[in-house]
């Protein structure tokens, strides 16, 4: 897969200015050679077209497998449902997004790897609708929550690692080392439980917060 060098929403790109007005394409090498994310792409470019006559069945079939799909996936689904005003349904698939990807930075091991560019392009409406709704809001966490404890990630975790520099530097350095893109398998466990937790923790200071302004 191409890592174009400039920024195009939605898609797994890394944001470089090498020079200014020139656009580089590199292909990844190694280890990240191996990330194979075209099916993501393409359905996120099918529920995302306007025109596409067949979306809200596309959308049904993915919400019955979201497992098997990354969080970049789960976030354009979640502003698209929030867009066609199905406001609890977008505002379910977002945190669900959220939360996974945030388990997924944490097992990575390029530690420049962050899903923040998700948050901030497709956050602010569904987080403001929210925080104007605090008991949807605290009603959908807690199934948020409920929902990413007791289902498995069927998908590449490898995803999150083309949101780092990793990905940039084995492309551009030959002599690159070919270093292990995840954290080990039998610490992830641990790391989900702990990501939750904080997550948990920190959904429960906001509200508290939120709360106590009103």
């Amino acid at each position: 897969m191409k890592l174009i060098i400039t920024i195009f929403c939605f898609c797994y790109v890394l944001t470089v200015k090498a020079q200014i007005g020139t656009q580089h394409v590199v292909e990844p090498t190694g280890n990240y050679k191996q990330i194979d994310l075209s099916k993501e792409l393409l359905v996120i470019s099918r529920i995302s077209d306007p025109n596409n006559k067949q979306k809200a069945k596309l959308i049904d079939s993915v919400e019955s497998v979201t497992n098997n799909f990354t969080p970049s996936v789960l976030y354009i689904l979640s502003s698209v449902l929030f867009s066609d005003n199905q406001k609890e349904r977008g505002m379910f698939w977002f945190y669900v997004a959220q939360l996974r990807a945030r388990y997924d930075v944490n097992r990575c091991a390029d530690k420049t790897a962050s899903a923040a560019r998700y948050n901030q392009m497709i956050g602010p409406p569904i987080n403001k609708y929210a925080f104007e709704h605090l008991d949807t809001l605290e009603r959908i966490i807690a199934r948020v929550i409920d929902f990413v404890r007791n289902n498995n990630e069927n998908y590449d975790q490898r995803w999150i690692n083309m949101e780092g520099m990793g990905a940039f530097d084995s492309a551009m350095n030959p002599d690159h080392k070919n270093e292990p893109l995840s954290i080990p398998k039998d610490k992830w466990a641990a790391i989900k439980a702990k990501t939750i937790e904080d997550y948990s923790n920190g959904f429960k200071e906001t509200l508290a917060s939120q709360k106590a302004k009103h």
